[in-house]
């Protein structure tokens, strides 16, 4: 899921939300600027290693590990399992008309379905946006709040790369997160643009990404609550696999 809907969750099954545990809640998919990969911080035995390293080495951010188990048990059942079904609910809700129109937009024959799933998810993130604006100012507010050279810091120690490509990173990614209006449909179309431009390398056509996100917000509309409120109901203790 995207980055609101993980606060979403978040704020339904944790009254006490601070910004390392909001940041937290979406940091996984910093993976979209490569300084990463989508394994390191879903996969639950490295996800568990980074939380041992950060317990060791900065006990002050275990809130972010928080925020970490929350977006992966809410990926869980958004890529891999829901409702005992395999895949989970943004792969299991890819119908044949939005596949056709995303494989019109210009993305390779194998990204079509991973692209699908993200533009189910883009349909979910729309949907709860519309209902609750003020998460946009509370995932903005939690990043200028967070400590950003510590997190710079525990990022660089644990991966061992140069703190500079983190910060870089990291810069990239926030814009990403904070950078457009995702109320509105043409904000929608701007990221999946840029996003498919800068993380995959290729130019998509505007007019049928529109499209394909109208698809997508069809498909969710009647689904995505259920969907939300079966994954809270959930209340996971434990780290998922989330990829």
């Amino acid at each position: 899921m995207y980055y609101h809907t993980h606060v979403y969750y978040s704020r339904r099954i944790d009254k006490n939300l601070d910004p390392l545990k909001i940041v937290g809640s979406f940091l996984p998919d910093l993976a979209l600027t490569s300084v990463i990969n989508f394994n390191d911080l879903h996969k639950k035995k490295s996800t568990l290693d980074f939380f041992d390293y950060v317990k060791n080495n900065e006990p002050s951010f275990e809130p972010l590990l928080t925020g970490i188990k929350y977006h992966n048990n809410l990926d869980y059942t958004s890529h891999v399992e829901y409702k005992n079904i395999t895949p989970g609910y943004a792969y299991s809700s890819i119908t044949p008309q939005l596949y056709d129109a995303v494989s019109k937009t210009n993305v390779s024959e194998e990204r079509i379905k991973a692209s699908c799933h993200n533009y189910i998810e883009n349909g979910v993130e729309f949907h709860i946006l519309c209902e609750e604006p003020f998460l946009e100012s509370l995932v903005k507010d939690s990043i200028e709040n967070t400590d950003t050279e510590k997190l710079i810091k525990l990022l660089s120690g644990f991966f061992g790369k140069s703190e500079n490509e983190f910060r870089e990173s990291l810069r990239v990614f926030f814009s990403f997160v904070t950078g457009y209006d995702f109320r509105d449909i043409s904000g929608w179309v701007d990221f999946t643009v840029d996003l498919n431009k800068y993380y995959l390398k290729v130019d998509i056509d505007k007019e049928l990404t529109k499209e394909a996100l109208n698809i997508a917000l069809d498909i969710t509309k009647p689904t995505y609550k259920e969907y939300l409120d079966f994954s809270i109901a959930l209340e996971d203790k434990e780290v998922k696999d989330a990829n």
